[in-house]
This record gives structure tokens, sequence and C-alpha cells, in this order.
């Protein structure tokens, strides 16, 4: 039985993980660092300090619980909410950090939180050697942000120091601040402003390659900018009176516009403390999307200023509560359209000292993040000239390429930009690799045989290999050739020079083939939420009675994405039975708001406005 020494309401940030979470515990929701010291330490010392930080901060040793249907925030003594295991970790002086990673990535250090009994930070100690360990930090971010971690390690490193020497650890507890929030006037206009732009918002277009079905996040391998490029950059910024970051937000707009984006909904993390809450650890970091008009063949300057415009509305709106935009524009996907891509640039504080007398310590603050607030997050970690990146991302998303490919491309336009290119280096993609002489489908456009479908991994979407002599290309919106994984038109180009048109959406995948997404035209649906259709439909062509299947808008009382489904007159399934079929390959958020069963026969096909056949999510 825990003790709980006092409590208050759950804002609405920790409602929005603690939901998510619950619904769908497969989502981790958290993140982790590292502090490796070299040198004899006492392992009571090590729990001591970890205890102490619990301690001050309230935040950290809190659970989340529903007393009388209200979430609230529940705090615990220090000794009750502290997780601190021991194990063993061998490995060669200096191998410690990708050891520790590797220990990471084991199946069983997968462990889900339970918020209603488990603090957000849990501490594990791993000892390499009699005078070597490493303390890994767990974090989950319905208590946690990345403001948070240097705080902690601030204060655990300080009372390290003073364990050691033999001095009292007696720390102020800090009890939970109010969030920081913008004046009411500023969130009205924020969700006026939202109201109108989310309508101009298009689904933006990234490098796809994942595999439905896979849920979880992962982070990519860290790459490095060039240290020439990003000087350059600096220089630039100096005489266009700008930061740094507004420069790689300049490179980043190009690279969306060579994607063939246009109008698009960037999400970037705000840090929202202030001179009241900024010394207390906690959730105090708001999304905050941002409104982006790229265009292919930008100047600096225009680029400048597209970023500029960008930051202005971050500086506006920055502790404007996502979750009271979202509730404030109802009815339109602006939680889905503003959180496909976000961008995340956090710095330590000024002064940060971690120096603990007697030990070499070494503290690992980019770590792989698993949280799933967002599809996919560029992590850009800054120590000027040197900047490296990363891409947390939903592998139903994208894979290993896709992600290693959006860096590769980020690392382009900044070089690009550093050089006043105002023509990307990032080539188009071309299939031109034939299909495999046995098996397949084949693809006509008129008399001619362009190609063979191979459809053998359902529902991810279809291969289509080229004839042989024969090539494929993808179009964005306007015609211009896309790069490799960018979703688009896909055109054929005959051994005779002659380009015909199709009327197929896909991209040209690492493997050099195309993967059929559907028709050109539809592919997405917007309600309140953003529906993949051809998505849906190839996941519910997968059910075993299902033959056919199509996903509409339907107009009733509100617009409704509806998936019709068809098959035979025998055994045929609920809608319900569908719904939990979809939830087996996709997000909650990516289902259609109504699932209609219908049978071959016209004469027995169900009325959807009565029949239990037709159910409404």
């Amino acid at each position: 039985m825990t003790t709980i020494l006092h409590e208050r309401p759950a804002d609405a940030g920790q409602y929005a993980l603690w939901a998510e979470a619950t619904i769908d515990p497969s989502i981790s929701g958290g993140g982790y660092f590292v502090a490796t010291f070299h040198g004899a330490v006492d392992a009571h010392h090590l729990e001591a300090a970890a205890r102490a930080v619990l301690h001050r901060h309230e935040p950290l040793r809190s659970v989340l619980r529903l007393v009388d249907g209200q979430l609230r925030q529940c705090v615990l003594p220090a000794e009750e909410a502290c997780d601190f295991e021991h194990g063993d970790l061998p490995c060669e002086d200096g191998a410690e950090r990708a050891a520790v990673r590797a220990w990471r990535e084991r199946p069983e250090q997968h462990r889900h939180w339970d918020l209603a009994t488990e603090a957000p930070i849990r501490f594990r100690l791993l000892r390499h050697a009699p005078d070597r360990c490493s303390v890994v930090f767990e974090a989950h971010h319905a208590g946690f942000d990345g403001r948070s971690k240097f705080l902690v390690a601030r204060d655990f490193s300080t009372c390290l120091g003073d364990l050691r020497a033999g001095r009292a650890v007696r720390p102020t507890p800090l009890a939970a601040p109010d969030t920081p929030v913008a004046p009411r006037e500023v969130t009205e206009e924020a969700i006026e402003f939202w109201r109108t732009a989310v309508d101009r918002a298009e689904p933006m277009a990234l490098p796809e390659g994942g595999r439905l079905g896979q849920r979880t996040v992962t982070a990519s391998p860290t790459i490095e900018l060039d240290p020439s490029a990003v000087a350059a950059l600096r220089t630039k910024a100096q005489a266009l009176e700008v930061s740094t970051f507004t420069m790689l937000m300049a490179a980043l707009t190009r690279q969306l516009a060579v994607y063939g984006n246009t109008e698009s909904l960037l999400a970037l993390a705000s840090d929202v403390s202030d001179e009241h809450t900024g010394h207390v650890a906690g959730l105090q970091i708001n999304v905050v999307p941002v409104a982006l008009e790229t265009a292919r063949g930008a100047s600096t300057e225009q680029s400048v200023a597209t970023a500029r415009r960008a930051l202005t509305q971050l500086a506006r709106n920055r502790r404007v509560p996502f979750v009271d935009l979202v509730a404030g524009v109802p009815g339109k996907p602006l939680a889905r359209l503003s959180t496909e891509l976000g961008l995340s640039f956090p710095r330590p504080p000024a002064g940060l000292d971690l120096d603990v007398p007697g030990l070499r310590s070494a503290w690992d603050f980019f770590t792989p993040n698993t949280n799933a607030a967002l599809a996919r997050t560029l992590q850009i970690r800054a120590d000027w000239p040197r900047c490296r990146v990363r891409l947390d991302y939903r592998q139903d998303l994208m894979g290993a390429a896709e992600a290693e490919q959006l860096l590769a491309d980020f690392r382009t336009a900044v070089s690009d930009l550093a050089a006043d290119r105002t023509t990307s280096s990032v080539a188009p993609a071309r299939a031109d690799r034939p299909a495999p002489a046995a098996g397949g489908s084949p693809y006509l456009r008129g008399d001619v045989r362009a190609g063979t479908v191979h459809d053998d991994d359902a529902p991810q979407p279809p291969t289509l290999a080229p004839a042989e002599g024969v090539a494929f290309t993808v179009h964005g919106p306007s015609g211009q050739p896309l790069p490799r994984s960018i979703a688009g038109t896909v055109r054929v180009l005959l051994p005779d020079g002659h380009e015909i048109p199709t009327e197929d959406c896909g991209y040209v995948a690492a493997d050099g083939r195309v993967r059929l997404l559907g028709p050109r035209d539809g592919r997405w649906i917007r309600t309140r939420s953003l529906i993949d259709a051809s998505a849906v439909a190839r996941v519910a062509r997968t059910h075993p009675w299902v033959r056919e299947a199509e996903v509409r808008m339907e107009q009733a009382r509100t617009a409704t994405a509806v998936l019709t489904v068809t098959g035979p007159s025998t055994d045929a399934p609920s809608a319900r039975d569908i719904r939990a079929h979809l939830r087996t390959w996709l997000h909650g958020g990516d289902l259609p708001g109504r699932i209609r069963v219908t049978v071959s026969d016209p004469d027995t096909s169900t009325d959807p406005s009565t029949d239990a056949d037709s159910e409404e999510g």
C-alpha cells in the first residue's frame, strides 16, 4: 500500500500521455539518459543521491490515478517512489556508452509504464568493472521532459558529491508548479488562425517505407552535419542577424519543398518554463504547430524569411497548450497534420556543472527516445560548429533506410544553403531494375506491358518492377520529379523516350522498385483525423471474409470516412469484428469513423442506418 502525501489535478498534457498509455500499452512514452563514472564509487551513495533527487522534485515521485473520475497527480514519499536496481554489464574501458545502448535494446528492457503505481523515473546501476559504472535514468514523459534531465543531472551530481564528502543531504522539496500558459487573448487568436489555416495545410510528403503493424517508435543512428557547412551557415546567420537554428530551419524548409510540399505544418517542441518554474523537474514542454509555405528554388533570403515567420509564430504561441488548440478547432485534423514531423533542439542551461570531486564523469543526453507524441521527430544537438542530428520515427511510417535518407537529405539541404545553391543536390528517383522472370501480374498501360506487380506481402504495398528497357519515375503535384521514397504520381518511361502518365500513386523504394499505394486521387480523407484510405482498404482486404474494400467520405450529421467491405453471404463478420482486425495493423487514430458490412448478393445487403453490421467509431 503506497502512502499518498498529497494530490493535485493532473494537467492536460499529463492526461493526454496517461490516456495514450492506457489505450495502447505498447507505447512506452519515454526515453533515458546515462551517467558513466570512472573511479571508486559506493553504490549506496548512488542510490541515496537518487532518492535525494526524488525528494527534491515532487513531479518525479508522483503517480497518476483516477480519483472520483478525475485524473490526479498523487505525490509519494521518495523512499516508496524510488526504483533503483543493480546489475552487471562488463565492457572494455571506453566502450561504456555502446554497451549501455546495446543493453537497452534487449527485449527484456522494453518495459512498459504503469503510471498509476510507478513514478516517472527509474534508476539502473550497471557495473562495468570495479572502478567503472553507469547509472541509467529511465524517464516517462508524463512527468518528465527534455529540460528536466539537465536539472536531474545537476542535482544528482551535487548530492553525490556531498555524500562522498560525508556531508548531510537534505534537499528542500519543490512542489509541482502550475505550467505557465498564454494569456486568454493569445490562445483565442491562435485558435482563430488555425480554424482556417488547417484547411490550407496538406498531408506532409516525407520518405515512406514502414511496415504496417509496427506500432513502436525507434531512433535512427546519429549523423554529423558537415562542420564546414555549419560554420558557413553561422557566418551567414551573423550577416542576416538571425540564429544558427533559424538557418537550420531554413534548410529544412528547402528539403520539404524538394519532397513536393508547399503548405505544411511543423511541430516545434517549446520550453514553457519561466523564472518561477524553470528550476523544477517535470512536464513543461509544449508542442507548438507552425505553418510553412515552401517553394522549390527559393533563395537564401527567402528560405530564411520562411523560417523567421515560423519562429515568430512559435514565440507568440509557445504557451498556448496544444490540447486547448486542438479542442478549439473541432472536426478538423489539426492534431494529425501538426504532429507528422517535429523539431527538437534542447540546449543545456548556461553554467551547468556536473563535476563530482574524485570521479571522472561522462553524461550521455543524446539517447534514443520512444515518445510517440510526434510521428517523427528531428532531433538536433549542437556544440558549434559540431552539429549532430537523429530521427525518432514510428516504424509503421518509415523504416531504417528511409530514416537515414531523411537525415542525409537534411545534411544535403544544409550544405546547399551554405553554398547558396538554389537547385537541390538531392537527385530524383528512377526505378529501372527489370522484374524477375517468373510470377506476378502484368502491369499494363494501353497495349504496353510496362512491368510486373507482386502482391505477396499484404497488407504492405504491392511491388512494381519495370519490364526490360522500361523505367518508372514519380512526380509531385506540380509535375516535378521526386526523390526516393517520396509518394507521388507514377509515370512510365518507355525505351523510345515516350512518357506515359498513370492514375497510380506510389514511390520508388530503397530497393529500386516502385511501391504502389493505390489510386492517384483520394488517398487522404480529411475529417477530424486524417485517414489513409489506401492503407485502410489494403488492411481490410486481408480479413479472410472480405473480397473488396473501399473508403469514401460521406456526409451525414458530420463528414465521416466510411469503410465499406463486401464478401460472401455466409459467415459475414460484424463491423466490430472488422474494426478489431484493422486495429491489429493500424493506430486507432488511423481508423475510419464508420464501417459498413455488405454481402455480394444485393438482395441480402445490409442497411447501414439500421443494421447491426454498421458501426460508428
